[in-house]
This record gives C-alpha cells, sequence and structure tokens, in this order.
C-alpha cells in the first residue's frame, strides 16, 4: 500500500519540481542571474519566518490527526481543524497587512522585506498548516499540491503570462495556494465528517489542545534546526558573495536535491505510518515499511548520483554559462554527494518524531546544525560555493548518520539501505 500509493505522489512532485526549475530558469534568463539570487533570499526569508509563526502547530497535527483519522474520529478532526486554525489565519493576515502599511522597511541585501514579502509570508503560514492536517490524515496526494514547486510553477505562469516581477508574482501565487489549500482542507474534513456520528467526550477539547502545546514546541525547536540545515549554507553565502553567486549555489543546490524525490513521496505516506504502528505495537510491520522505504530510495539515489555527475555541466548549462563555473559544478559534486547519503539513510527525523524520539531527534538537529554552522564559517570565506556546498553535507551527514545510529539502538533494524539488506522485499 505505501509503495503503491507513492507513486502518485511522486509523479505530483515532479511536477511540482519541473514549476521550481522553470521558475528558476524564467528568473535567471529573462532577469538575470543577480535576480535569482534575489529570488531564492526572498523564498528563504519566506520559510524562516512562516515556520516561525506556526510554532511547530503543523507538525504536532499530523500525530494528532493521524492518530485520530486512524480510529475513525473525523468530526474530532474537523473541529480541532477549525479552532485551532482561527489563530493562524488572524496571524497571517497581520503579517501580510503589516508589509504593505508598516512604515518600518528591513533589507537583506538589495532585498526588502515587506510588501510582497509580508503577503507570502502570511500565505505560507497557511500553507504550511493545511497541507500537514492534510499529510496528517492520509491525504498525501493534495499535500504534494501545496508545496513550493507548485508555488513557484504558479509564479512561473504570472511571469509569462502578465509580465510579473519575481517578487509580485511570487507574492500572488502563495496568496491563491492558501486560499484554495484552506478551503480544499476545510471541505476534505467536512465530507469526512458528515459521515462520522462520534460524540465528543467530555474534557475532550483540553485534552487536545494539552497534546497540541505538548508536541508543538519540540517539533517547532526542530523545524527551527531544519531551517538551519537547509538554509544556512545559502544565508551565510549570501554575507560573502553577491547575489550572482547565490543564484549558482542555489542551482546547483536544486539539481542535487533531485536524488531526494523518491524519499519525499514515500515520507509523505511514512510519517503517518510510522505513528500508527508504533502506537499499535506493531514493530515488525514498522521494519517492513522502513526497508521497502530504503529499497525504493536506493533505486533511485544511486544512479541518479552517477547522472547528475555525468551530465551536470550540461545541466548547469542551462540557467547560463555563468553557471557552469568549474567552482559551480565542484559545489554540485559535493552536495549531489550529501543528497545520495540522505536518501539513502531514509526517513530518520520523521521515523523518530513519530515514534517517541522527538528529544533525541532534537539533539541529533542540534548537534549537525551546530556542526554546519561551524563549517560554514570556516569554509565559506576561503572556499567560497564549494565550501558552502562542504558545510550543507556535513550536516547532512552528521543528521543522518546519529539518526541512524539512534534508530538502530531504538528500534534494533539499520535505515541505511545497502547495510540493511535493500534488495530483499520482504
Amino acid at each position: 500500500m505505501l509503495l503503491g500509493g507513492s507513486g502518485t505522489v511522486l509523479g505530483i512532485k515532479v511536477l511540482g519540481a519541473f514549476g521550481g526549475f522553470l521558475f528558476s530558469l524564467l528568473v535567471a534568463r529573462r532577469f538575470g542571474d543577480a535576480a535569482l539570487g534575489r529570488a531564492e533570499l526572498f523564498v528563504l526569508i519566506i520559510t524562516v519566518g512562516a515556520t516561525l509563526l506556526r510554532g511547530g502547530r503543523e507538525g504536532a497535527v499530523v500525530r494528532l490527526f493521524g492518530a485520530w483519522s486512524s480510529e475513525g474520529n473525523h468530526a474530532r478532526i474537523l473541529k480541532r481543524f477549525m479552532s485551532w486554525s482561527r489563530p493562524l489565519v488572524g496571524m497571517a493576515l497581520f503579517v501580510a497587512i503589516a508589509g504593505w502599511f508598516l512604515p518600518i522597511e528591513w533589507k537583506f541585501r538589495s532585498l526588502s522585506i515587506g510588501g510582497w514579502m509580508g503577503m507570502a509570508m502570511g500565505a505560507w503560514l497557511l500553507i504550511g498548516w493545511a497541507n500537514e492536517s492534510l499529510r496528517g490524515t492520509g491525504r498525501v496526494g493534495s499535500y504534494a499540491l501545496l508545496q513550493p514547486g507548485w508555488w513557484m510553477l504558479l509564479s512561473g505562469g504570472l511571469i509569462v503570462t502578465v509580465g510579473a516581477d519575481p517578487a509580485e508574482s511570487l507574492g500572488w501565487a502563495a496568496a491563491f495556494l492558501a486560499t484554495v489549500g484552506m478551503a480544499f482542507t476545510v471541505w476534505r474534513f467536512r465530507h469526512a465528517a458528515g459521515q462520522d456520528s462520534t460524540v465528543e467526550r467530555s474534557g475532550e477539547k483540553r485534552t487536545d489542545a494539552h497534546m497540541m502545546r505538548r508536541l508543538a514546541g519540540p517539533i517547532w525547536m526542530g523545524s527551527m534546526l531544519h531551517l538551519v540545515l537547509s538554509w544556512a549554507d545559502t544565508a551565510i553565502l549570501a554575507f560573502w558573495l553577491d547575489e550572482a553567486g547565490v543564484a549558482h549555489y542555489r542551482a546547483a543546490f536544486r539539481l542535487a536535491a533531485l536524488l531526494t524525490f523518491t524519499q519525499f513521496a514515500v515520507n509523505a505516506l511514512g510519517a503517518p505510518t510510522f505513528g500508527a504502528l508504533y502506537a499499535a505495537g506493531e514493530r515488525e510491520a514498522l521494519r517492513r515499511t522502513v526497508h521497502r522505504i530504503g529499497w525504493m530510495n536506493t533505486a533511485i539515489a544511486l544512479p541518479g548520483l552517477f547522472c547528475l555527475v555525468a551530465l551536470g555541466p550540461w545541466l548547469l548549462g542551462l540557467w547560463g554559462e555563468a553557471f557552469t563555473a568549474p567552482i559551480v559544478v565542484q559545489a554540485l559534486t559535493i552536495l549531489a554527494m550529501g543528497q545520495c547519503f540522505n536518501a539513502l539513510c531514509g526517513p530518520v527525523m520523521y521515523l523518530l518524531n513519530m515514534t517517541g524520539g522527538e528529544r533525541a531527534g532534537l539533539v541529533i538537529l542540534a548537534v549537525s546544525a551546530a556542526a554546519q554552522l561551524f563549517s560554514a564559517v570556516f569554509l565559506v570565506p576561503e572556499f567560497g560555493l564549494v565550501g558552502g556546498a562542504g558545510s550543507a553535507a556535513v550536516g547532512m551527514f552528521f543528521w543522518n548518520g546519529l539518526g541512524v545510529w539512534y534508530i538502530r539502538r531504538q528500534h534494533g533494524f539499520i535505515m541505511v539501505s545497502l547495510l540493511n539488506g535493500w534488495w530483499r522485499r520482504d
């Protein structure tokens, strides 16, 4: 079931990734390398801001809604989604309005923080909340549609059809996705709840609120640490290099991230499955599920690594001649090796978060983020793009390596597919 369902999600993800590449290529070709660098920094700030504002709630609902969905308690899901959404909608509107009307203007390099950025940040607060709520109930196809690639696909369409600039197109596309995503989520939950005759028990609302607070805090901290691991290399490069250099690095990063397509699909399905199997005490079924994920990741990541190394210069040339410089190709090779290791290790953080290992996951992410930041501070000034790629690889090796070790200790199996008999489909 996991493998069959992930095919649809993978297909949606591939189409979404096409949107991300289309947007990146359009901006580089139409507005120049520096404009692409500014667009990538725009996305960085949006992502960090929206994750901060959600406070870990989006991760908590995956566990809560996953458990309630497996019990058939859809009315409970609808009630909690509606009540927990209200403060987030208010916060999103405040951020969007404040970006336009507050007299304070912040700048990062030549990028103004406000206006379209406030609009996009408020929208992504809601997009992240809606898509994780859908994922918690197993609506992974819908979840895959509310991803950054589809945001950029819509943005690219606005650039082509109406001539919008990158910031304007990102702002309007985010607002559209947030509106559609929230409306669709409410509709899905109402439809499911209509077939549920479960009556709310006394004190259930208070208990659910307590569970949300208890889960959200550690998950929020983990999300912020994961953002450090995902974006620290780009942020530090932005302080040492010009915006064109940031664009070159992000093009290499986008190509390397292709190796984790399969991992995205199976993670989307796997996270609620992990939690349900663990809660039911089905440890052997949990091992088999993780084993199948490792088999899929290996089948994609290893051939993909060789293809990226062989075709990297040609692929980078799609953005422009400056993207084929030897230092960009070297950065791509390092990033590809790190992403391949990431894919082979499997969804270590998802498994930890869904099986009671949140605190261990936080420690692992904290150690990994510190290692990445420390290496970036020393490597980027000396080696530029290659240093940034090296620091990103350090972070990936730390969080996956430590995660594999802890899961082996906690659950008794090895997640690295090549060390766990990946060819056996049991």
